[in-house]
């Protein structure tokens, strides 16, 4: 044993460091195939489908495997243990067409979601990514920690909505023999955020190290065999965004490094989690942010009103750390489009607001747009040295957002053309109390759409306007901006 953990981890000398540390490699075996297309799988209809073969590309699971230690979410480890899990590739056959970087991502807890893949897909398809989700979760315990509330009644609610989605039994119902393998430590008793059970895997960061390691190591037998990785970045958001905030606070982007004294990760981007939420501190600049890497985190307006209402205060962006935050407006916590496998959320009418005209309207607006265009840039940023734009932040009073009176929208931020040029009124739960995870909003009637444009001639017009400037201000792509419509059709005039 003594041998095992010694091995784990190499020590070295890095340049500008007193020492880091080499991951071990962790095993990777091809998943046999059951018969049935794998969670999460790009090839099942679904929230996550796209067409791979028209674009030139094949998915595949394997089993991740090794030793990884367990840290608490204040930084120490407590023990080393084995863990298995699982990892979902999607790459292009010609490696001709691969550009060299690997996008990672854990899937969430909710149904084994991959939201950072459903927001980018389009983009990372055209422009010749390699993309690898991977499950970080635990077996079902007698009280599972994402549920453990100081209100008993909030405790039962959530298992009620999310009890059966949420960890490995999930998994092995879909599909025993694949997932039955899968485990990593928990210890819920020994292992806390803030003054609750953490929620988050152990495990969790060594066990992205390690993924890194295997993928940018090249090996012969990899997963990505046949393609020369030269970076790995991370598109993580929701609830899993956490696990990078931790990773960069501890300093593990320092400790952990490749053999030559290189990154394991050269990039990250997270979104939609606003950190310290699940329990811990709410901070948004990592305690031991790195220099030279970017750390980019997108707010929805949910997030953005959480920590006005909170009094928490964004850091400035900087160049030296690279570092970038962007309050996006008219962008909601969660669409239809972003569900996981048997995952479902309460609407309207389920929470007695079926009659509230505030809560009629869920806004979908084709926000993976945006996000494509602030994962293009922070590519740029890394491979180029082309500095990703800097946004205003969204503009506050006391403890919460000021409002356009003309429109109604918050005023500042990151504003995609639908917001420049809108034709509804887009709130957040906080605001209007529908009880919704997804956020609502309020189309402007025919007299409001009239007085703001008059005709739908003009209001059409001033929305190809908006969407020149994003292009120009780098939130919206050339080739994506073709294809976005204005939200507002011609009969609501």
């Amino acid at each position: 044993m003594r041998a095992v953990l010694q091995s784990a981890l190499v020590s070295l000398s890095v340049s500008g460091l007193s020492w880091a540390e080499v991951p071990t490699t962790p095993t990777i075996v091809a998943v046999p195939p059951s018969g049935k297309a794998p969670l999460s799988s790009a090839q099942r209809r679904g929230t996550e489908y796209i067409d791979l073969a028209r674009h030139g590309y094949v998915e595949e699971e394997y089993y991740l495997s090794g030793i990884a230690p367990a840290i608490t979410a204040a930084g120490e480890t407590l023990l080393q243990a084995p863990y298995t899990t699982r990892i979902l590739v999607r790459k292009p056959i010609d490696p001709a067409r691969f550009n060299g970087t690997v996008v990672i991502e854990p899937f969430s807890w909710f149904g084994e979601r991959g939201a950072g893949w459903i927001l980018t897909r389009d983009y990372l398809l055209r422009r010749g990514y390699a993309y690898v989700g991977y499950t970080l979760n635990i077996n079902k315990p007698k009280r599972d920690p994402k549920f453990i509330s100081e209100m008993a009644a909030e405790e039962a609610d959530g298992i009620r909505q999310y009890g059966r989605i949420v960890n490995f039994d999930f998994m092995r119902r879909y599909d025993y023999a694949r997932y039955a393998p899968l485990g990593t430590y928990s210890d819920p008793e020994r292992f806390k955020r803030g003054s609750v059970a953490d929620p988050f895997v152990p495990q969790s960061q060594a066990i992205a190290a390690q993924l890194a390691m295997a993928l940018k190591s090249n090996a012969p037998q990899g997963p990505l065999t046949g393609l020369e990785v030269h970076r790995v970045y991370v598109n993580s958001w929701a609830v899993t965004a956490q696990v990078w905030m931790d990773y960069l606070d501890q300093g593990r982007h320092q400790q952990w490094r490749m053999p030559d004294g290189g990154p394991l990760i050269d990039a990250y981007m997270t979104g939609r989690m606003a950190y310290g939420e699940v329990g811990g501190d709410a901070i948004r600049v990592p305690r031991k942010m790195p220099d030279a890497v970017p750390f980019v985190t997108v707010y929805s307006q949910s997030e953005l009103m959480h920590d006005a209402i909170e009094g928490i205060e964004l850091p400035p962006d900087t160049d030296s750390p690279k570092l970038r935050y962007y309050e996006v407006t008219g962008m909601p916590h969660l669409r239809l489009a972003d569900l996981g496998t048997e995952h479902s959320e309460r609407l309207a009418a389920d929470v007695g607001k079926g009659r509230d005209p505030r809560c009629q309207t869920l806004y979908d607006e084709p926000v993976e747009m945006l996000a494509s265009a602030l994962l293009d840039g922070m590519d740029r940023w890394v491979r180029e040295g082309t500095a990703m734009p800097k946004a205003p932040r969204v503009a506050r009073k006391g403890k919460s957002v000021v409002r356009d009176p003309a429109t109604g929208n918050m005023l500042g931020g990151v504003r995609p053309p639908w917001i420049s040029v809108p034709s509804s009124r887009y709130m957040t739960d906080q605001e209007t109390r529908c009880g919704l995870i997804y956020d609502t909003k309020i189309p402007y009637s025919r007299t409001q759409l009239r007085k703001l444009y008059g005709t739908g001639e003009i209001y059409a017009k001033k929305f190809e306007e908006a969407k020149a400037l994003s292009v120009k201000e780098g939130y919206l792509l050339p080739e994506d901006a073709a294809s976005l419509r204005p939200i507002a059709k011609p009969g609501d005039f």
